[in-house]
């Protein structure tokens, strides 16, 4: 696919970041057509098959829960701090004020899978990702 992207941007100067986006459409079709008709991912594992995770506790002596989470090249470092009522996130909403006694922040930034890149607020994607991990927390609280 590189050698046809850069053969259509000679031909298609002005294009670049269409051909780009083109062909990284395609891609992500194709990808997806393979899983439903095979059954695996890009990578091999079937639909229903899950990477093994690795979990290390107790990382840091001063907060009141650290963890090192670990999956394939990807890294997470968690901490958990505990706070009294009066340390509720406050939410102003359209229809008032809301508090919640649990609230997770998750930032991704580019160097947790060796790549480089903008680090600033947390995108979508981040955003998503955080809140499916404390839904999942929430039932577990005491």
């Amino acid at each position: 696919s590189e050698t046809v992207v850069a053969e259509m941007e000679e031909i298609f100067p002005e294009e670049k970041g269409a051909i780009k986006d083109a062909t990284k459409d395609l891609m992500c079709r194709r990808m997806f057509v393979k899983a439903k008709t095979e059954g695996k991912r890009i990578d091999g594992r079937k639909l229903d098959e899950v990477r093994v995770i690795d979990a290390e506790a107790g990382l840091f002596p001063r907060v009141h829960g650290s963890a090192l989470f670990t999956r394939g090249q990807t890294q997470v470092v968690a901490t958990a701090t505990l706070g009294d009522s009066g340390m509720r996130q406050k939410i102003d909403r359209i229809s008032g004020m809301e508090q919640k006694r649990f609230y997770l922040q998750y930032t991704f930034p580019p160097s947790c899978v060796g790549e480089t890149g903008r680090v600033g607020a947390p995108g979508r994607r981040e955003v998503g990702h955080g809140n499916l991990a404390e839904r999942a927390l929430i039932p577990a609280l005491p």
